[in-house]
C-alpha cells in the first residue's frame, strides 16, 4: 500500500470516550480493516472497517463484528478525518444508534528495538537554519521533497499550502498530482516525521512564507545528524535563493542606512531650517515607501507551480526591480534636494515649497 498508513492509534471524544486502534489494508480508494474501541464505560467494541482516502481525507464505516454484550447498544459507525500538518488525523465520528464526538489519530510504524542495553531518554536537538528570498517552480518542488524525504524510511511528506485563503495538507505525492495546476502560491511548508529512539520523533521540515522568515528545522536524538541534515538542506535551496532580495531583507536595509548618511551630509548645504526639515522629512518617507515596494512587489518567498523550470525574466526580474525601486527613489531624493537648493527653480513645485519654507 503505497498510499495512507496501515497501523492508527488515538484518543475519542464526544458522547463516549476512550482508546482507539485503525488498522488498515488495501488501496487508498478501496480500503478496508478492523477498528478496536476501548470504551472508557462499556469495554471493547470491534468493527469491521471500510474506508477511502483521497485528497488528505479519511473517510470511514464500521459495522460492529464479534459478540456484542445485551447491555451494550451498537450501532454502525460513520467518521470523517482529515489529514493534519503534524501527520495527524483530526476528525468527526458519529453511529446509527446517534452518538457522536470527535477524534484523533496517530500513525504508528512496527518496528523492533532492542532493549537489553536501553538507557536513560536523551534530548532531542534541533537545528534550525534561517535561509534567504526563494523563488520555487514545478520541478525546484519536486527535487526539494526528495532532498527532504532523503534519510527517511517515510515515503511521504506532508505538505501545507495557501490555497485561495484556505490551508490544506496533502501527502507529497497527492501535492506532485495537483502541482501544476495550481495558482502562485506565497506560503509552503514540507515536513516528514518518523519514531526515532526514546520515543522521540526524527523530522525535518522547510517552512517559506512571502511575509515572513524562510526557515529549515530538523530535530533528532543524534546532534550530528540534524546539524548535517539542517545543512544538507540549505545548500539544496541555496540554488533557488535570489541574492540581492536576500541581502535586502537579511541587512536590516542597509540601503537606507546609506540614504541617512548621503541626507545628513547633504543637509549644511541647505539655506534655511525649514528646507533642512523638508528635506529630512522627505528622505523619510522616501525609505519607508521603498521598503514597503520591496516587501510587496518583491516577496521572500513565491512559487509558480505552473513552470516547471524558470525564465531569463524569473532569473533576473526580482533583482532588476529591487534595483529599479532603490534607484528610482535615490533620483526623486536627488530631484527634492534640487528643488529644495534653488538649482530647479521656476517650477510650480518650487514655487511650493518656497511659500512653504518662507511660513516656517
Amino acid at each position: 500500500m503505497a498510499g495512507i498508513s496501515r497501523n492508527w492509534n488515538g484518543k475519542v471524544f464526544g458522547t463516549n470516550t476512550g482508546n482507539v486502534s485503525l488498522a488498515l489494508k488495501g488501496e487508498d480508494d478501496a480500503l478496508t480493516g478492523t477498528i478496536r474501541w476501548s470504551d472508557d464505560r462499556f469495554g471493547v467494541v470491534v468493527y469491521d472497517a471500510t474506508a477511502t482516502f483521497g485528497g488528505g481525507t479519511l473517510a470511514l464505516t464500521g459495522k460492529p463484528a464479534g459478540e456484542i454484550p445485551e447491555e451494550v447498544n451498537v450501532g454502525e459507525l460513520t467518521a470523517t478525518g482529515a489529514l493534519t500538518a503534524e501527520g495527524r488525523i483530526d476528525g468527526e465520528w458519529s453511529t446509527t444508534f446517534g452518538t457522536g464526538g470527535t477524534f484523533q489519530l496517530w500513525p504508528h510504524t512496527l518496528e523492533t528495538r532492542a532493549v537489553a542495553n536501553a538507557t536513560s531518554p536523551e534530548q532531542s536537538n534541533i537545528s534550525v537554519r534561517t535561509v534567504g528570498a526563494i523563488r520555487l517552480y514545478a520541478d525546484d518542488v519536486r527535487s526539494l521533497i526528495d532532498q527532504i524525504l532523503k534519510e527517511f524510511t517515510e515515503t511521504r511528506a506532508v505538505v501545507t499550502f495557501n490555497d485561495k485563503g484556505n490551508e490544506k495538507n496533502l501527502y507529497s505525492h497527492d501535492f506532485a498530482q495537483i502541482l501544476d495546476d495550481l495558482p502562485e502560491l506565497r506560503y509552503l511548508k514540507i515536513s516528514v516525521q518518523e519514531h526515532e529512539k526514546y520515543g522521540i520523533n526524527k523530522l525535518a521540515m522547510v517552512e517559506f512564507a512571502a511575509w515572513g522568515e524562510n526557515v529549515i528545522r530538523v530535530q533528532s536524538v543524534h546532534e550530528a545528524w540534524a546539524i548535517g541534515k539542517s545543512e544538507a538542506l540549505a545548500r539544496h535551496i541555496d540554488g533557488f535563493q535570489r541574492k540581492l532580495a536576500t541581502r535586502f531583507r537579511k541587512y536590516g536595509l542597509n540601503v537606507n542606512v546609506v540614504v541617512t548618511v548621503v541626507a545628513l551630509a547633504a543637509l549644511p548645504g541647505l539655506a534655511g531650517f525649514g528646507r533642512r526639515l523638508i528635506f529630512a522629512a522627505s528622505v523619510w518617507g522616501l525609505q519607508g515607501f521603498i521598503g514597503y515596494l520591496h516587501r510587496q512587489y518583491v516577496p521572500n518567498f513565491v512559487l509558480y507551480p505552473a513552470k516547471r523550470k524558470p525564465t531569463l525574466f524569473g532569473k533576473i526580474g526580482p533583482g532588476v526591480l529591487s534595483w529599479g525601486i532603490t534607484i528610482v527613489g535615490a533620483v526623486v531624493g536627488a530631484i527634492i534636494y534640487g528643488l529644495l537648493k534653488g538649482e530647479l527653480g521656476g517650477s510650480p513645485l518650487m514655487n511650493a515649497m518656497q511659500a512653504l519654507t518662507n511660513s516656517m
